[in-house]
C-alpha cells in the first residue's frame, strides 16, 4: 500500500460562500461543484485539495479557536502568499512566525468557518 494523496474534510455552512474564499482570497482553483443545489466541492491548490461539504445535519466542527490547526501545507514563497493574504483580507491569525523548535516559518489563516490553515515553509531552505 502506498499513499499518494491527502485532504482535510470540512463540513461547512455555506458551500458557496466557502469556496469563493479559498478561490478568491487563498488562490486555489476554481472546483467543480457535486449536487443539485451544490453541496460538495473540492478547491485545491498545487496539487493538494480542501474538501468542503455542505453542513445539513452536522454542523462545522473547527479543532478549536486558538492554536488548534485544522489543516497543515508546506509550501514555498511564504513571503510573497502572505502579501497577497494580506492584499485580498485574508481572516490571518498570526503572520509569519519563527518556530525555532521544529525549523519552519509559519502563518495561520481562518477560512468564514473557523478552520484554521496553517501554511509554512522550512527555515533552512
Amino acid at each position: 500500500m502506498k499513499i499518494v494523496s491527502s485532504a482535510p474534510h470540512f463540513f461547512v455552512s455555506d458551500l458557496i460562500k466557502s469556496v469563493r474564499y479559498y478561490v478568491d482570497t487563498l488562490e486555489f482553483s476554481e472546483p467543480d461543484l457535486w449536487g443539485e443545489p451544490p453541496c460538495f466541492a473540492m478547491p485545491q491548490k498545487d496539487g493538494f485539495m480542501v474538501m468542503l461539504n455542505q453542513a445539513d445535519s452536522k454542523s462545522p466542527r473547527p479543532n478549536g479557536l486558538d492554536d488548534c490547526w485544522d489543516a497543515y501545507f508546506w509550501c514555498e514563497g511564504l513571503d510573497a502568499y502572505y502579501a497577497d493574504l494580506l492584499e485580498k483580507g485574508a481572516d490571518i491569525i498570526h503572520g509569519p512566525e519563527i518556530r525555532q523548535e521544529y525549523g519552519m516559518k509559519e502563518i495561520a489563516v481562518r477560512d468564514p468557518d473557523g478552520y484554521m490553515l496553517v501554511f509554512a515553509e522550512d527555515i533552512a531552505g
